[in-house]
């Protein structure tokens, strides 16, 4: 299929031009400063005529973990649009579907003008559906609400293009990571006295001073921030793995390279499908006339069983995605309960799987694969060394790791992602995931923006100490 009958649209679609100049570092560093302080404020801005007595988002907090959204807020879908059409255009650019040489400049033109084509209208679509779902707006401001929460969305997009052309990394990492990290945050030294409870604060280190005060050492209510630290580390240690192959310049005798296999090779991509899906399985009871607040005495024998095998394998319908967090106070006692013990096990192989199944359905539809990752190789005018240039030798050798190294990172972000839940951390596992991915490749692009910037003599020292 192709896409030229848009190309005369194009030239209607807003666009951020890009700097005539080279930026230092502290304007990039500002602007993205700027980009996220904005995101931060939408983020408390509620629609006008927003029905705030009927918003209820129990269960969607990894929904808006993923989607750096907040619900009730010009947030409610938040960067949902933006991931939905981008991947849907990889896929479709990625399986030949569509006819695009994402390598010429006109064709990535019209592949990027097609994608904010597709955010208007995805958020359009998912604003409508978030605020029917939560009953967002009154029949008389309905429409009005709908157009506010697609407007945050579109904002993102454009925000999201700054932070590319004049900032670092990418915006919608960016505000992934401003979510997570301000969950974490609040969770974690939130002041605010919990209505109805006197002496219990939101934050778990404000609550452990009050109980401390009044004589009780409960150190378990800092257990989750432990765990969520050690859980950051444990994924920092894992995007510094890597297996690097051997290359050489086939026309430049003596200068070699190497081509790095990340230990977390397909990045969180598997952790953040299998999840969505997961999410989107929680909804399937409501179907058959099943709610959250329903007792399992309240539902015939047809709605026990949808509501046995999908609390089974979505950990629980109505609830966040934590299944039980093991420090938990009142959940420790249940680990002894096999039924408690199945549960976590079907969950856990389901999640796995399912992790397996989109590593690998990303790494056959993307450049990720042995014969696209050979061909980027072979273009650059590598070779391996004590191999004839010959891209068929490069594709084989890459096929002894690429297929390999796709199912173990599968498993092993998606057995991160569900040891974090099981230990009850702050920001849900898939949000450090996604966290730590996005700040160590920001890291890794100050750092070259670091060396750009240094004397070429400097550079040279640098380089030949490494």
């Amino acid at each position: 299929m192709k896409l030229e009958f848009l190309r005369p649209f194009l030239k209607y679609i807003p666009e951020v031009k890009r700097t005539s100049r080279a930026l230092p570092l502290k304007d990039k560093v500002l602007w993205v400063a700027l980009a996220l302080g904005l995101f931060f404020v939408l983020g408390v801005i509620s629609p006008i005529g927003l029905t705030e007595s009927a918003i209820s988002h129990s269960g969607f907090e990894l929904m808006q973990i993923v989607f750096a959204s907040h619900i009730g807020s010009l947030l409610t879908v938040g960067i949902g649009p933006i991931v939905v059409s981008s991947i849907m255009l990889q896929l479709l650019v990625g399986t030949g579907a569509l006819e695009l040489d994402l390598t010429r400049n006109e064709d990535k033109a019209l592949f990027q003008g097609t994608q904010k084509i597709l955010v208007v209208i995805f958020s359009l679509l998912e604003a409508t559906a978030m605020s029917f779902a939560f009953q967002l707006g009154s029949s008389s401001m309905f429409l009005i609400v709908v157009l506010q929460i697609a407007m945050g969305s579109i904002i993102l997009m454009f925000l999201d293009e700054i932070i590319s052309k004049y900032g670092i990394g990418s915006g919608i990492g960016l505000f992934i990571a401003g979510g997570v990290s301000q969950t974490i945050i609040t969770a974690s030294i939130n002041p605010i006295q919990m209505a109805g409870a006197v002496g219990t604060y939101a934050g778990a280190i404000p609550n452990f001073i009050a109980k401390l005060v009044t004589g009780h050492f409960d150190i378990i209510l800092l257990f989750p921030i432990v765990a969520t630290i050690f859980i950051f580390l444990l994924v920092v240690y894992g995007e510094s793995m890597r297996l690097e192959i051997p290359l050489a310049y086939g026309t430049i005798r003596g200068m070699s390279a190497r081509y790095p296999i990340k230990f977390f090779y397909v990045s969180n991509i598997p952790v953040i499908l299998a999840a969505a899906v997961i999410q989107s399985l929680q909804l399937i009871p409501s179907i058959f006339g099943i709610h959250a607040g329903m007792g399992y005495h309240e539902m015939n024998i047809l709605q026990q069983g949808i509501y046995t095998l999908f609390s089974y394998i979505t950990s629980g319908y109505g609830s966040s995605n934590n299944i039980y967090g093991i420090l938990n106070p009142s959940l420790i006692y249940q680990l002894g309960e096999i039924t408690v013990i199945i549960h976590m096990i079907i969950y856990g192989t389901f999640f796995l799987v399912l992790c397996v199944l989109f590593g690998k359905f990303w790494a056959a539809t993307t450049n990720i694969g042995p014969e696209k990752v050979a061909q980027q190789i072979h273009q650059g005018g590598m070779q391996i060394p004590g191999f004839r240039r010959d891209i068929r030798v490069i594709q084989h050798v890459l096929e002894r790791y690429i297929p390999q190294m796709v199912v173990i990172s599968s498993i092993a972000v998606g057995l991160l992602a569900l040891f974090a839940d099981f230990l009850g951390v702050f920001g849900s596992g898939t949000g450090i995931l996604l966290t730590v991915g996005i700040l160590y490749r920001m890291y890794e692009q100050l750092q070259k923006e670091e060396m750009g910037s240094m004397p070429m003599w400097f550079r040279g020292l640098f380089w030949k100490q490494r």
